[in-house]
């Protein structure tokens, strides 16, 4: 059985997407039109790579990589969705703790 080209292997279809994710949310008229949809992609960004930290077919070294982006995409996110007025989130805003925003992504 031949694999067909949309049919990629679990680890590689999670990669392929939070990639794509990333480039979607990169654009700045995609914020611009749909603020929402933006923290939404960042919010997937996040969960994505914690899947990937998870998967046994990585690396620990790509793993403890993946890791760090986690945690900035998750801090990220949280200032997206400061900056854009609106907290998904069922708990209140000052229930969770606050997060400075990343000096820098990788």
């Amino acid at each position: 059985m031949s694999i067909e080209e949309h049919e990629l292997p679990s680890v590689e279809a999670v990669l392929a997407g939070t990639l794509a994710l990333m480039t979607g949310y990169s654009q700045a008229l995609q914020a611009e039109l749909d603020p929402q949809r933006r923290i939404t992609m960042g919010e997937k960004i996040g969960h994505q790579l914690g899947l990937l930290v998870e998967h046994p077919l990585l690396s620990s070294g790509f793993r403890q990589v993946l890791s760090g982006l986690q945690s900035r995409w998750q801090q990220m996110s949280e200032c997206t969705r400061a900056a854009a007025g609106s907290d998904r989130r069922a708990a209140p805003r000052d229930a969770w703790p606050a997060m400075p925003a990343p000096r820098r992504l990788q």
